[in-house]
Order: structure tokens, then C-alpha cells, then sequence
């Protein structure tokens, strides 16, 4: 970038000299080095009314293309999204019409609110996609070291309970929910607010299904780096979030936009990292960047039963994704959540796995009723936390051992290789399947059903087992 300025100042000088009537000695000898220097002689040779013009002019060109450019579409996330679409949501559209050119098809992207809708789907499985709220700066000490904090995206509404939610679903409401009792930790004494029928958050229809899941699995961030980084990365617009609207009372005018209507601002801020929740926009990224399992959001909706799937590449079993989640869960919200000791998950090199036999899932209690029994008395029930993660002892099928057995890390390949090929996409699909089946061989019933038979597949799968999480054994003080 430097040569090219260099070169390009240089040229200017040669030729555009003459036209403006200003000649540059670039053949003299600097006063300050002692020697020739043709980008040195340009700065010392060039009047101040042609420096001013050149930057007046540049300063205008650059707030004209501000208001035209969409920093969420000029980005490596517009890519990535087009991409994302084209090959999940476009094959499941039956009716595609797409562009001769670039087999692109609008229609393959829905809308988020239309994912829930009663006449298709009766109003069962909601989802709920796990997103980062990024801020560079902010005025809680606590949080300066994530830096993030939680933000999902369902076809009801759009938000964090830090900042607030706006409506996704033309049938609901607006809620706010309130920062000072979130850090407290009394979410269920909350009272929402609600307000009337209005815009939808994330565009004109509302925001995306591909817009949502694109910024769900955008992997590289630049919140937590150096600031010389976050600004290259910036400056190089190696940039995978997306700018939105803010869903709390600060983007009262903006949370029904797709885009920043002005991108100076939303650039400097992310360049030096000066995001934070009380801008009009909000800058977005993977939620990984805050709970990789999408955990923290389930506990907070006081889910009974939780399955958490943890594919994150955890080679040597560090259990980190699982570890952070509990760890916030239990700092923001004050429920802990238990796991019977020990965890027989485990790695490939480690002895217990050649010696013991091992296994693909942990189950632990959530403890709800260490703060809800404060304000809603007691009969409350903890949560049932599912904790699968994929391991291989060698009783898997032959086709599954051979690949294990021949590609050191896997079933905890790093995602940074994207070449898939058929024999590693299917030992990944048989693996999950081998363990799904192991875990709830004869489940046909609801998700207790489910539950019950992976507690079976625990009680049996080694005598020392402990007791199951779900009966009411008192909590050790420290977890308390």
C-alpha cells in the first residue's frame, strides 16, 4: 500500500504537474537527507492551496461513496452469504429460478419470521440462532475482557437482553429488557414492555434466514487483537460481521435497516475498535465469539432439557467451549451447572482411552432453583444438560476406524480446511450416527423418552458410574 501511494504520488508529479501550472523538482538535493529523494522532493515542492484542494476533494468523494456503499455487502461477508445460500437454502428450494449467470436465486432466502409459521411448521421447533454483539469499549470493567456479549436472532424477535429486543413476527410485540437486572441475575423477575405493531428488525421484511446463519458461522474477528490489527484487517476489509441496526432505545431509528445509511461511522468504529451497545448500529459476528454452544441463550429461557452437540476441534479434550459457557453462564445469571465427576470423555492420546472404555456423552444439572426459588419460591426444577462430543475408542465400525486410524486428528480436524472430501464427510456422518444410535438405541417417545435413555446408556456404560444429575442430591458449597 505504501509503494503503491509512493508511485502514485510520483506519477502525479511528473504529469499532472504541468496541467496545473506547479513544477516539482524532483532532481534536487533534499536539506534533510543530504541526497536525492524524488517522494521527499514532492512533499517539500508541493503548495499548501494544491494540498488543500486535494484533500477537500478527497474528503468529499469519500462522504459521497459512504452514502452509496454498503459496508455489509462491499465485505467478505457478502460473499460468504451468497455462497451460504446457494448451497444449503437453494437446494431446499424445489421451485428455484436462478440468475443464468450466477445461479443465484432471490427466493432462497427466506425471511426469519416466516420459518415459524402455523400452517407449515404447527409452531414447533423454534430456532434460535446464536449470535456476538461486539463492543470494543464499554463502561462495565467486567466486560472488557469478552468484549462480546450474547445476541440471538428467532422469527419472534432480534436482540440481547443487555440492550433489547425488536420484533421479527408481524403478529408480536416490541421488549426491552433491562442491562441492570440481566447483571443481577433476576432475569424471571423481569417485566417485559410491549408496544404496538410496527417495523421489523433487519430490513423491510425483516432480517433473513441467510443473513442470520452467515453471521452465526462468520469465524474470523478482530475484537479481541491488537488495535494495529483490527485496523489492518479493517483497512484490508477482511471483514466477516455485519453491521445492523442497534435493537435497544439507541437505534430507535435504525433497527428497521438493513445497512447503515452512512458508513464512515460504522468503518472508524470498527477500525479502532469503538463499537460498543449504544451506537445506532451494532456491529455482529459468530457467535462463537461469546458461547460457542449456544448455551448461554437456552439457560436464560429456563430450558428443562438441553442437548448440546459440541463439533468445535478440541483434539487433546479441554472441554473449553463447555468450560466458558458455564463459567458466564454462572458470573451473568448465578446458576451453576454440575457435572458428575469425572468426565469419561476422552481424547485419543490420553492412557484412560486405551485402558478404560470411554464415553460420547456427559450429563450434568443445571440449577435453576438457586435463584429462582429467591422470588418464585420452591418446587422449582433444575435443568438437564445433554453434553455430547464426538470420540472414537476403536469399537466403531470398520470403515470409521480405518479413517481413524489413518488421519491423526480426527474426529477434531480443524475447520481452517474446507476441502471436504467424500470419505471425510461420510466417517463424520456414520460417526454421529454410530453415536446417536449408541446413546438411544429404542427412543421413539418425546424428548424425557430421549433423555431417559441416555441416562440407561450412562448407568451401563461403566460400574462407577455416579447417580443421575436429576434427583435432588445436595450441591457442594462451592458450587452454590
Amino acid at each position: 500500500m505504501a509503494a503503491m501511494l509512493m508511485n502514485l504520488t510520483i506519477w502525479s508529479a511528473k504529469h499532472l504537474g504541468p496541467a496545473l501550472h506547479v513544477s516539482w523538482n524532483l532532481d534536487m538535493t533534499s536539506p534533510v537527507l543530504r541526497e536525492k529523494n524524488e517522494y521527499l522532493n514532492v512533499i517539500l515542492s508541493t503548495p499548501w492551496w494544491l494540498i488543500t484542494a486535494i484533500a477537500v476533494a478527497l474528503a468529499l468523494i469519500g462522504i459521497a461513496m459512504a452514502c452509496i456503499i454498503n459496508p455489509n455487502r462491499f465485505s467478505l461477508h457478502a460473499m460468504y452469504r451468497d455462497r451460504l445460500i446457494r448451497a444449503y437454502l437453494g437446494a431446499s428450494n424445489r421451485n428455484r429460478n436462478p440468475n443464468p449467470f450466477s445461479g443465484f436465486d432471490e427466493q432462497d432466502n427466506p425471511t426469519m419470521h416466516s420459518l415459524w409459521l402455523e400452517k407449515k411448521f404447527h409452531r414447533k421447533l423454534l430456532p434460535v440462532i446464536n449470535v456476538a454483539l461486539n463492543f470494543g469499549h464499554g463502561s462495565k470493567l467486567a466486560s472488557q475482557e469478552r468484549r462480546t456479549t450474547s445476541f440471538s436472532i428467532s422469527p419472534l424477535h432480534c436482540g440481547s437482553y443487555a440492550v433489547g429486543y425488536r420484533k421479527t413476527d408481524t403478529s408480536s410485540g416490541q421488549r426491552y429488557g433491562s442491562e441492570e437486572k440481566a447483571s443481577s441475575g433476576a432475569y424471571a423477575a423481569a417485566k417485559p414492555a410491549f408496544e404496538p405493531k410496527g417495523r421489523l428488525y433487519g430490513g423491510k421484511e425483516g432480517i433473513t434466514l441467510g443473513t442470520a446463519m452467515t453471521v452465526s458461522g462468520a469465524m474470523p474477528r478482530s475484537n479481541k487483537s491488537s488495535p494495529l490489527v483490527m485496523f489492518i484487517l479493517t483497512l484490508l476489509n477482511f471483514r466477516m460481521g455485519v453491521w445492523l441496526g442497534n435493537p435497544g432505545p439507541a437505534g430507535d431509528k435504525t433497527f428497521q435497516l438493513g445497512c447503515p445509511n452512512f458508513s464512515v461511522r460504522p468503518i472508524v468504529a470498527e477500525a479502532f475498535g469503538l463499537n460498543d451497545d449504544s451506537n445506532p448500529y451494532v456491529y455482529l459476528s459468530d457467535g462463537r465469539h461469546f458461547d460457542s454452544l449456544g448455551l448461554y441463550e437456552m439457560v436464560m429461557r429456563r430450558c428443562r432439557y438441553i442437548v448440546v452437540c459440541d463439533g468445535g476441534a478440541d483434539p487433546d479434550f479441554t472441554f473449553g467451549s463447555l468450560g466458558e459457557a458455564i463459567r458466564r453462564i454462572r458470573i451473568d445469571l448465578n446458576i451453576p451447572i454440575v457435572f458428575d465427576e469425572p468426565m469419561s470423555i476422552f481424547a485419543r492420546s490420553a492412557e484412560k482411552a486405551q485402558n478404560q472404555r470411554g464415553r460420547a456423552c456427559a450429563i450434568g444439572r443445571i440449577r435453576y432453583s438457586v435463584v429462582d426459588q429467591r422470588t418464585n419460591g420452591p418446587g422449582i426444577k433444575d435443568g438437564v444438560l445433554i453434553y455430547i462430543k464426538p470420540a472414537c475408542y476403536g469399537e466403531e465400525p470398520r470403515d470409521i476406524y480405518e479413517y481413524f486410524k489413518s488421519h491423526a486428528s480426527f474426529p477434531h480436524e480443524s475447520a481452517g480446511d474446507q476441502f471436504f472430501t467424500e470419505s471425510r464427510l461420510e466417517s463424520y456422518r456414520m460417526l454421529g450416527a454410530y453415536t446417536m444410535q449408541k446413546l438411544c438405541p429404542d427412543v421413539v417417545g418425546d424428548f424425557e423418552s430421549f433423555i431417559h435413555e441416555i441416562q440407561k446408556y450412562l448407568a451401563t456404560s461403566d460400574s462407577d458410574t455416579a447417580a443421575s444429575p436429576t434427583d435432588e442430591r445436595p450441591i457442594a458449597p462451592e458450587h452454590a
